[in-house]
C-alpha cells in the first residue's frame, strides 16, 4: 500500500513526514534511555496541604478541592512526572519559557500550574513581574521566589483577580475542561490591552511515521479508548487544534501557533529528538497506569483486573522498535488589541 492510500485508509498515516522527524536507519542502536547521559530529578518540594483532604483511589493521591474533575493524581511520583514534562518543554524550545514576544510583564497568571515549576521560572527571570499560580492542588513548594505566589482555584469558575494580567499561560490542558473555548475567553476578559495568552499543549492522538501499526496495536488501542472515555467522561482530549481558531474568534489578533514533534521513545534522528524522546517516553510510562485506571473504569466500565492487564501489554509497547509514534505539540499566542 502507497503512502497515500495509507493516509485516505487511515487518519493517523501522514503523507509526508514533518521536517527533521525520520527514524534512526535499521542497523542503528536502539537508543537506550541513557542516551546522552539524560536524567532527570524533582526540583521542587511539596507543601502539606492543611486547606483540603486528599482523595485516594487506584492506590494513589488525588486532589480534594472538587474531587474527580481532574484525572491525575497529585502524589510525589506525579509531581516528579510534571517536573520532568516541564523540562521537555524547556528542551523543546530551547530554554525558552515561552514564545510570545513579551516586553516587560508585571503581572502575570499561569493556570493549572502543577508543581509551580514554570510559574516559579518565570518569576526568577522576570523580577519585576508578579505571577500567580492557580490549581485545584496546592502541592506547590514551600519557598518560592518573593514575586511568585500561588492560589487554590478552578479555572473553569468566575476568574475574579483584582487587576489585568499582562501575560497568561496555559500548558498540557487538554484533559483539563469541559469548554476549552470559554476559558479562552475568560483569559481574553482578564487580560490588559495588549496583553498575551499563550497555550502550549499537545494535538491528540498521536500520529505515526510509516508503516503505520495496525488498530490491534496496543499504542492504538490506548489512544482509541482514552479519546472515547474522554468525551464520555465530558472533557474531549481532541481540542487542541481548535486553540488558534478559538483565539481568534473571541477576539485575539496576530494569532500564532508554532508545532514541534515528541517522538515516543529514542527512534528519531538527531541529538535533540532523541533526548526528548527519552524524555516523553519515561513521561508516558508514568502517566498511563492513572490515566487508564481513572478513565478506563468510570468512563469504559472496565475491571481494574483488566486495565492491570492492559498496562502490562502497554507499557513496554510504548517506544517499541520501529513503531514510529510521535506526539505533535503546538505553541499558540495571541494578543488582545490595544482598543479592547
Amino acid at each position: 500500500m502507497s503512502v497515500s492510500e495509507a493516509a485516505t485508509s487511515d487518519p493517523l498515516a501522514h503523507q509526508q513526514a514533518p521536517a527533521g522527524l525520520v527514524p534512526e536507519s535499521d542497523d542503528s542502536s536502539d537508543a537506550d534511555s541513557a542516551i546522552g547521559g539524560v536524567s532527570y530529578a524533582s526540583s521542587t518540594t511539596s507543601v502539606k496541604s492543611e486547606a483540603y483532604d486528599m482523595v485516594q483511589e487506584f492506590g494513589r493521591t488525588y486532589h480534594g478541592y472538587k474531587a474527580g474533575k481532574y484525572i491525575l493524581p497529585n502524589d510525589e511520583k506525579e509531581r516528579d512526572r510534571l517536573d520532568l514534562q516541564h523540562m521537555l518543554w524547556l528542551i523543546t524550545v530551547d530554554g525558552a519559557l515561552t514564545t510570545a514576544p513579551l516586553e516587560e510583564p508585571r503581572h502575570v497568571l499561569d493556570i493549572a500550574t502543577g508543581t509551580g515549576i514554570w510559574a516559579m521560572d518565570f518569576a526568577e527571570q522576570h523580577p519585576n513581574a508578579r505571577v500567580i499560580g492557580t490549581d485545584l492542588s496546592p502541592i506547590q513548594p514551600t519557598h518560592v521566589p518573593v514575586n511568585c505566589a500561588f492560589e487554590v482555584h478552578d479555572a473553569e469558575d468566575t476568574w475574579d483577580f483584582s487587576r489585568p494580567f499582562d501575560y497568561i499561560h496555559g500548558r498540557a490542558l487538554l484533559s483539563c475542561f469541559t469548554d476549552p473555548r470559554s476559558i479562552i475567553q475568560k483569559a481574553f476578559d482578564s487580560l490588559a490591552p495588549g496583553g498575551y495568552l499563550e497555550l502550549q499543549d499537545g494535538i491528540y492522538p498521536f500520529s505515526f511515521l510509516e508503516p503505520v501499526p495496525p488498530p490491534t496495536n496496543v499504542v492504538r488501542r490506548f489512544m482509541d479508548n482514552t479519546l472515547e472515555a474522554s468525551h464520555r467522561l465530558g472533557r474531549p482530549w481532541d481540542n487542541t487544534q481548535n486553540y488558534k481558531g478559538w483565539m481568534e474568534e473571541v477576539g485575539f489578533e496576530d494569532v500564532v501557533e508554532k508545532r514541534y514533534q515528541w517522538p515516543v521513545g529514542p527512534w528519531a534522528k538527531g541529538d535533540k529528538l532523541k533526548k526528548m524522546g527519552v524524555y516523553f517516553v519515561e513521561d508516558l510510562k508514568i502517566a498511563v497506569e492513572p490515566i487508564c485506571m481513572k478513565m478506563f473504569v468510570k468512563a469504559l466500565g472496565w475491571t481494574e483486573e483488566r486495565v492491570r492487564e492492559f498496562l502490562a501489554e502497554l507499557i513496554p509497547g510504548l517506544g517499541a522498535r520501529k513503531v514510529y509514534a510521535y506526539f505533535t505539540v503546538v505553541m499558540v499566542y495571541g494578543r488582545k488589541p490595544q482598543n479592547a
